[in-house]
């Protein structure tokens, strides 16, 4: 199943800076129905991001160790990603999730 997704940036970033409250939006596709999530960065140091995920009525916040995978140079292994509060009952939308945020977090560290 493709995965596609469109976002929008709420926060103006200057080039070279560390990036650390951004708002974003993210859509992913699951069963031929565009999903759309707000996506905001809550929680940041040297080893672990929070991210809080919201769709119409529910949130959820999930958490990675992008950061620490990055900072040791290890360019091409997967982080880890795990939900520490709220609940995504299906593991298909999880993980869209997840990979939308990436890709999403790796294009506005590009700029």
């Amino acid at each position: 199943m493709p995965l596609y997704y469109l976002a929008f940036i709420h926060s103006v970033i200057p080039n070279n800076s560390y990036i650390s409250n951004v708002k974003f939006g993210i859509e992913i596709i699951h069963d031929r129905r565009k999903i759309r999530l707000t996506v905001e960065k809550l929680a940041l140091n040297g080893l672990l991001e929070q991210f809080e995920v919201t769709a119409r009525n529910r949130s959820f916040r999930v958490q990675t160790n992008r950061l620490l995978l990055r900072n040791k140079g290890l360019k091409f292994k997967r982080a880890d990603w795990k939900i520490v509060a709220g609940v995504v009952s299906n593991r298909t939308i999880r993980e869209n999730i997840f990979a939308a945020i990436d890709a999403k977090m790796n294009e506005i560290e590009s700029l």
